[in-house]
């Protein structure tokens, strides 16, 4: 019986490679994190967790390089007969913010929502940044190739404390601190510093202000592709709530173009320079590997759902176009909304009266754009209809999901 203790600490040790110790205000929850599985996300967690990744506080713009969640709450929870999570990871509370950056998504096929996963939240395909959730004591299969699942809560004290921070519900458990242990050489090798990871840096250059006209940054370096400028602007400097705010015009994304010349930003106009005075927090968010395009301008996005197929071919403004569903029809349409990052779209669709159901008129899609060759861009897409409900705007269309393309 001498060999049982060691036999049982080789098979601890076996399991328990990279591990993350979320401590928070309702105890300790031990992670196994699946580095080999989701590189990208571990050491994105890794990385925020520690203070050793730049991001930016989405309250005043500022470059931080502190550790990301503690002090932040869980400020989502669901605990009824289909779902049980709690969510976190966003600094206003709201869930509507992040780091500053977005990465891809990262699905193994050996890995789904049962009970007790540690998983990235998003906005859409390829939206990952900061915010997290556990799953609580039920599967959620749903989740499944929708969220990265990077980690997994097995000892049953810290599934405990997962249960009590679901059953405590929305705001009531603060993250206090997050550390991490390595138990074996190929935790230890794994570099998280090193997974080709968007970086955030305070550009440099030169402000050029005209009295009551502009305010523009001029930069120096310029930017490329995949990097997102952000500007915030306060007029007293006063630390107080509210005394940033984001100058949501002056965003600029630099995305891949048609002929896959490398594009450049070399200024961007910051506001009307009407204030007697104004400063300035700016960022920008440089990712590696983007693939996703600024400006729709001659391009046609597909998009499967169901067993439609809907083909919008865009003008050179990229204001609206036409579209051909299955091959056959043929109908005009605009573009209500557009956005983009690094590695995704998001658009809303004005079909007119193409449709005889008014609920078809407004179509949102938000693409993942997973890869790009010189004339193709291919990835996934969630898909939702226009309600006419102020409090559940939108709702999926059809399956919910389907594969999507944008010929360049």
């Amino acid at each position: 019986m001498k060999w049982l203790p060691l036999f049982l600490i080789l098979i601890c040790q076996a399991q328990a490679a990279l591990l993350a110790n979320f401590q928070t205000s309702r105890g300790t929850v031990v992670i196994d994190l699946q580095y080999t599985k989701a590189p990208q996300a571990v050491a994105n967690f890794i990385t925020l967790s520690q203070g050793t990744r730049a991001w930016v506080d989405p309250s005043t713009g500022a470059v931080k390089r502190t550790p990301f969640y503690n002090g932040i709450k869980i400020h989502r929870t669901a605990n009824d007969g289909s779902f049980r999570f709690a969510q976190g990871g966003s600094p206003k509370g709201d869930g509507s913010d992040g780091p500053g950056f977005t990465f891809k998504d990262e699905f193994d096929a050996s890995l789904t929502h049962v009970p007790y996963c540690f998983s990235m939240a998003n906005a859409g395909p390829n939206t990952n940044g900061s915010q997290f959730f556990f799953t609580g004591s039920l599967s959620q299969p749903t989740f499944n190739n929708v969220h990265t699942i990077m980690g997994l809560v097995t000892d049953p004290a810290s599934r405990s404390v997962v249960d009590a921070m679901i059953a405590s519900g929305p705001n009531n458990t603060t993250i206090t601190g997050v550390t991490f242990s390595r138990t074996d050489p190929a935790a230890i090798a794994f570099n998280e510093l090193a997974q080709n990871l968007p970086t955030v840096i305070r550009p440099e250059g030169n402000l050029v202000v005209n009295r009551n006209v502009s305010a523009t940054w001029n930069l120096n370096p310029v930017a490329s592709t995949g990097a997102v400028f952000r500007a915030f602007r306060s007029t007293t400097l006063v630390t107080s709530p509210n005394s940033w705010s984001e100058l949501v015009a002056a965003t600029q994304h630099v995305g891949i173009t048609q002929a896959l010349t490398t594009p450049v930003l070399f200024s961007v106009p910051l506001d009307d320079a009407s204030n007697p005075k104004a400063f300035y927090n700016l960022s920008v968010a440089n990712h590696p590997g983007a693939v996703a395009p600024s400006t729709l301008a001659n391009r046609t996005v597909s998009l499967l759902v169901g067993s439609n197929v809907f083909s919008y071919t865009f003008n050179s403004a990229s204001t609206g176009g036409f579209c051909i569903l299955n091959g056959a029809s043929v109908f005009p349409f605009s573009l209500s909304d557009f956005a983009s990052a690094a590695h995704h779209v998001n658009l809303v669709f004005d079909n007119g009266t193409a449709f005889a159901d008014p609920y078809l008129r407004f179509l949102l899609f938000k693409i993942g754009c997973d890869s790009a060759s010189s004339t193709l861009i291919t990835g996934r897409h969630v898909s939702s209809y226009y309600t006419y409900n102020p409090f559940n705007p939108w709702s999926p269309l059809g399956t919910g999901s389907g594969s999507a393309s944008i010929t360049r």
